[in-house]
C-alpha cells in the first residue's frame, strides 16, 4: 500500500496536466490571433497613410493651401496641385481661351527711321545697326516669337500708303511701319562701341497707340578690341543680357492686355460735310455704340474729320478683323454710310459718309 500512494500521486498529476493542457493552447492561440490581427492593422494603417487615404487615429491634415516660399520650398506635390486646380477656377476666358488662339506677340524689330527724300530710310550711320538688329531677331525667334522687320519695297510701299490715311503718325516712321507689317508690339535699339565698351539699348512699343511699354539697356567689357567678329560678338553678348529683362516687360503688358481682349486699331475717315454740332453728335453716336458691343475702346484722335481709336474685342465673339469690321458697319448704319479701304490682321482702315 506504501508503494501504492506515489503511483497514484503521479497518475493524478499526468491527469491533471493532460486536462490543463488544451485550455493553455487554446490561451496562447486566442493571444496570438490578438497579436497578429493587431500587426494586420498597423500594417493597413501605415499603407493607408501611404496612399493618402488616412485612418481613424491619424492626425487630421489642415485645409489651407500652403504656397512654396523661399522659407517653405519643400511644399508637398498634392498642395500644390490644390494650388493650380484653384486659381485654375478663377481664370477668364483671355488667360484660356484667348492667350491658346493668339499665342505669344507678334513682334517687328527696327532701328530709330528716319525719312530720306520723301522715302523711309531702313540704313543707318551706326555700322553696327544689322548685327544688333540680327542679335535681337536671334533671340527672339529662339523664343519662338513671329518677328517682323523692314527688309523690302514691299513693305516701304506699304508704309508710304498708310501714312496718309494715319494722323499724326508722320514723325515715328517705326510705328507706321509696325502697323503696316501687322506686328502687336515693335522694338526700337540702339548700339554704341566705343574701345573700352559695348553698349546695346532696346525699348518695346504698343503697336496700336505707339505707348512705350519698356526700356532695357545693358554694357560689356570690350577691351579694346578693334576686329569686327570681337565687337559683333560683345554686341551679342550685350542684346541677350538686355533682351530678357525687355522680354518679361512685354509679357507682362501682353498678359494684361489680353484680359481686356484682343486689340484692333480702327481709322475712320469722316468724307460728309458735317456742321460743328452734327460732328459732335456724331462722335457721340459712335462712341456710344462702340462701348455698349466691345470689352474697351481708347481713343487716340478724334477730329472733324478723324477718328482713330482702338478696340478690345472679345476674342471668343470676334475671331477675325474682318467680323470686327462687320461689327463696325451695323453700329455705324443708322447714323452714317460706311466705306471698307483696307483691312488688317490689327488694322481697320475706313471711311464715314
Amino acid at each position: 500500500m506504501r508503494h501504492l500512494i506515489p503511483s497514484l500521486c503521479l497518475a493524478l498529476l499526468l491527469a491533471e496536466t493532460a486536462c490543463s493542457a488544451p485550455h493553455a493552447v487554446k490561451r496562447n492561440d486566442s493571444d496570438a490571433r490578438q497579436k497578429n490581427a493587431a500587426t494586420r492593422q498597423r500594417a493597413e494603417s501605415a499603407y493607408n497613410e501611404l496612399d493618402g487615404i488616412g485612418s481613424t487615429t491619424s492626425v487630421p491634415a489642415k485645409s489651407t493651401v500652403t504656397t512654396p516660399t523661399a522659407f517653405n520650398a519643400s511644399a508637398p506635390a498634392t498642395t500644390k496641385k490644390a494650388a493650380t486646380v484653384a486659381n485654375a477656377s478663377t481664370e477668364t476666358y483671355a488667360d484660356v481661351s484667348a492667350v491658346q488662339e493668339i499665342g505669344q506677340p507678334v513682334i517687328m524689330v527696327s532701328p530709330n527711321l528716319s525719312m530720306k527724300d520723301g522715302v523711309p530710310d531702313v540704313s543707318t550711320e551706326n555700322p553696327y545697326s544689322r548685327t544688333t538688329a540680327e542679335a535681337i531677331n536671334g533671340y527672339l525667334t529662339k523664343k519662338n516669337y513671329e518677328v517682323k522687320s523692314v527688309d523690302g519695297q514691299a513693305e516701304l510701299n506699304s508704309i508710304l500708303e498708310m501714312q496718309s490715311d494715319i494722323a499724326n503718325t508722320e514723325d515715328d516712321l517705326s510705328y507706321l511701319a509696325s502697323v503696316a507689317l501687322d506686328a502687336d508690339i515693335y522694338i526700337k535699339y540702339s548700339s554704341e562701341v566705343t574701345n573700352d565698351e559695348v553698349s546695346v539699348e532696346v525699348s518695346a512699343y504698343e503697336t496700336s497707340t505707339a505707348r512705350l511699354l519698356g526700356s532695357q539697356s545693358a554694357v560689356v567689357r570690350n577691351n579694346g578690341h578693334t576686329s569686327k567678329i570681337n565687337i559683333n560678338s560683345n554686341i551679342g553678348a550685350a542684346v541677350r543680357k538686355a533682351m530678357p529683362g525687355l522680354e518679361q516687360k512685354i509679357l507682362g503688358y501682353w498678359k494684361m492686355d489680353l484680359a481686356k481682349g484682343t486689340q484692333y486699331k480702327v481709322v475712320a475717315n469722316i468724307k460728309g460735310d458735317y456742321s460743328d454740332s452734327q460732328t459732335e453728335d456724331l462722335h457721340d453716336a459712335i462712341m456710344k455704340g462702340l462701348k455698349s458691343n466691345f470689352s474697351s475702346v481708347k481713343v487716340n484722335v478724334m477730329t472733324a474729320k478723324t477718328l482713330d481709336f482702338v478696340i478690345y474685342a472679345n476674342p471668343l465673339k470676334y475671331r477675325d478683323s474682318q467680323e470686327v469690321y462687320s461689327k463696325l458697319r451695323q453700329i455705324f448704319k443708322p447714323i452714317a454710310e460706311t466705306k471698307k479701304n483696307n483691312i488688317t490682321r490689327k488694322l481697320i482702315l475706313m471711311e464715314l459718309n
